[in-house]
């Protein structure tokens, strides 16, 4: 049963995989930290409620963007011209907005895979609908997919010709929540 409450060691974990995603991306271009950032936070999701698994992705994805996407405040004051006073708020309501699909991810990776050998398919299949979704919605916003992080692993981006970043982005998340399986069986823990 799904009765545990957010404590401060889950909001470390989901805080931490927000920051381990930022980490794989371009700037920081530590690749490989892609392969284990959810893991964080799959291991913080066990035995949480939908409602606080929401609210822990929420956390993971607010980190992640207010990390990730901190350059558009000086972009908007640069080129926009808007005061310092209006881009952050911008910046923060733009976060929360995609931090969102982090926080639908969790919610419904708690909800649909009762075992975690049941979302060994179902998560990476989850996150690229998601991200998906994001890429599309309300006119899209398609910077900063997963699949993005492997762009110095030529042998791994060539599924990319086929599947697209989505398929990039898959096997990333299927990596991870093996890595994530993995734990579990050497801990000899639950999930839900």
């Amino acid at each position: 049963m799904n009765t545990k409450k957010i404590n401060s060691y889950k909001i470390a974990l989901a805080v931490s995989s927000g920051v381990l995603l930022t980490l794989s991306f371009p700037k920081a271009g530590i690749f490989w930290l892609a392969w284990f950032a959810l893991v964080p936070l799959l291991i913080a999701l066990g035995n949480l409620s939908p409602k606080n698994s929401f609210i822990l992705g929420f956390y993971a994805g607010l980190i992640h963007y207010l990390t990730l996407i901190y350059w558009l405040a000086h972009t908007m004051k640069t080129y926009g011209h808007l005061p310092l006073y209006q881009c952050l708020p911008v910046l923060v309501l733009l976060s929360a907005y995609l931090a969102l699909y982090p926080a639908v991810f969790s919610m419904l990776a708690n909800r649909l895979c009762p075992t975690p050998l049941s979302g060994l398919i179902t998560i990476p299949c989850l996150w690229v609908f998601l991200e998906y979704l994001r890429a599309v919605l309300f006119t899209g916003f398609p910077w900063e997919l997963l699949g993005y992080t492997q762009f110095k692993v030529l042998p791994l981006i060539q599924i990319a010709d086929i599947l697209g970043v989505y398929g990039v982005s898959f096997c990333i998340v299927l990596g991870n929540v093996t890595v994530f399986l993995v734990i579990l069986c050497l801990t000899g823990k639950n999930w839900l």
